[in-house]
């Protein structure tokens, strides 16, 4: 049986409660959003004497990145012949030295700073299942080898049948919830540094210096970094380059033997593996699935397949828990990092990891961190370009146009629709970022806008970018 509620495992015994933002102060630099990327960027210019403030909406970890298989891979799916295909050699190589440069941090910040995070170096699989994935496998492997990574062709070694892997020996898994703790617990130490929760941001104003607004406070700043889900700033237009789209996660006990490495399907339905730790019992999780978010009902049979495929394969005892996440698939594959348009150099924003966050997120924060010290030779010098916000690519302008020609149909398409059932009520849910009509989450008990992915809870209050302000109403239909 599935648990009813939507709660992932990873937890941590000690919390540190850190309290909301107010009144009113200046500060060197804001970042907004302390996942994973805001926080490795925090942490940096903390680090170089910087007054830091962080805002974050809810808790340290309550967003994506605390919801996430958090497999820390320089390998991912098939990745490198998607982006060798759009890209070139150039791009990919410098793409493939981010991801093992964001893995070499975590690496040793894990190691410094003692993080108890249940660290695990293990190797990355992408596996095929058929001859047509076996063809894309070997082409990953290919693509991925030319980029600079160590990957070979191997046996996926499964507990069913299967046509052979790519695999990157050395990456690694942990506690994503334990592993932001210790950075925000590091960041803690710093004097002049200073994390708010509960402190959603709902403005950021100016274009130098900057006035960053919550409920209750105000900042005055001349450099911002926006580091949520969907960078919440309109200026650079991110909500119109990319697509949201979920995943889902089981962990469960299972009654046969667990993979000792990382895997990922490399064709339809997604199907990912890695072992985690549930107490003192190893689990396996179990993620895939997924679709755009906000553009399927019901939702709840994701987690019914993911149940059915691992019991089939590896006899589940128990399901411990469930959840679900989402992200942005920029149209040209690659994410961003940089200043968010050329009028506003000094408000600098990153997302678009494409379901890569470990490794995407860790580079982006040392991208930005660079950016702001002015640092032409830092840590990111080599490879930052493959994260260029401004980048030119006819790839991204054609899928921008095809996402965008979908958002405007559902735009029309939801106002001319009947309101949709949610929660057994008949009714019509505005989004109030573009005015997108919500759809009924019935898994996660949310209503979610198919145009852009801003998701928002049963009272009306917003879960996830890029909108900043919760519901004004929802009405009963006929």
């Amino acid at each position: 049986m599935l648990p009813a509620d939507s709660s992932t495992i990873w937890t941590n015994a000690v919390r540190v409660d850190r309290p909301a933002a107010r009144g009113h102060r200046d500060a060197d630099v804001v970042v907004i959003g302390a996942g994973i990327a805001g926080l490795t960027s925090a942490l940096l210019l903390a680090r170089e004497g910087l007054d830091v403030v962080v805002l974050e909406a809810g808790r340290v970890g309550a967003g994506t990145t605390g919801r996430t298989t958090a497999k820390v891979s320089a390998l991912q799916g098939l990745r490198y012949r998607t982006l060798t295909r759009i890209h070139g050699s150039t791009i990919v190589g410098a793409y493939a030295r981010a991801q093992l440069a964001g893995l070499a941090w975590i690496d040793e910040t894990i190691r410094t700073c003692s993080i108890g995070c249940g660290w695990e170096r293990r190797p990355a699989l992408t596996y095929a299942t058929d001859d047509s994935s076996r063809r894309a496998v070997e082409e990953e492997r290919d693509a991925a080898a030319s980029a600079g990574l160590a990957a070979e062709l191997t046996d996926a070694d499964l507990p069913f049948p299967t046509s052979g892997a790519v695999v990157v020996p050395d990456q690694g898994q942990f506690d994503p919830q334990a592993y932001l703790d210790g950075l925000a617990g590091e960041l803690d130490r710093i004097e002049g540094a200073v994390i708010h929760e509960r402190s959603r941001v709902r403005s950021v104003k100016g274009r130098g210096p900057h006035r960053v607004v919550t409920d209750d406070a105000s900042f005055v700043t001349p450099t911002v970094l926006v580091a949520t889900l969907l960078p919440i700033v309109d200026r650079g237009l991110f909500f119109a380059r990319a697509e949201p789209k979920a995943s889902y996660t089981l962990a469960v006990d299972t009654d046969g033997a667990r993979p000792t490495g990382m895997y990922i399907s490399a064709s339809a339905p997604t199907r990912s593996l890695r072992t985690a730790w549930c107490g003192d019992r190893e689990v396996l999780i179990v993620g895939g699935g997924g679709h755009t978010v906000g553009r399927k009902q019901p939702t709840s049979d994701e987690y019914e397949a993911l149940h059915a495929w691992a019991d089939t394969h590896f006899g589940v005892r128990e399901v411990l828990a469930r959840w679900s996440a989402h992200d942005y698939v920029p149209g040209d594959h690659l994410p961003w990092a940089g200043p968010s348009s050329p009028l506003t150099p000094s408000v600098l924003a990153t997302g678009g990891y494409g379901k890569w966050g470990m490794t995407n997120a860790t580079a982006a924060g040392l991208v930005l961190a660079d950016r702001v010290l002015h640092r032409t030779d830092g840590p990111s010098a080599d490879w930052a370009g493959a994260f260029d916000v401004l980048r030119p690519s006819l790839h991204g302008l054609a899928e921008a146009s095809r996402i965008n020609g979908e958002v405007a149909l559902r735009l029309a398409g939801g106002w001319l629709k009947p309101p949709p059932d949610g929660g057994g009520r008949r009714r019509r849910v505005v989004c109030t970022h573009l005015g997108g009509i919500c759809a009924w989450n019935d898994a996660e008990r949310t209503w979610d806008c198919p145009l852009h992915g801003s998701r928002f809870g049963t009272d009306g209050t917003v879960v996830t970018a890029p909108a900043t302000r919760d519901l004004r109403h929802s009405h009963d239909g006929d």
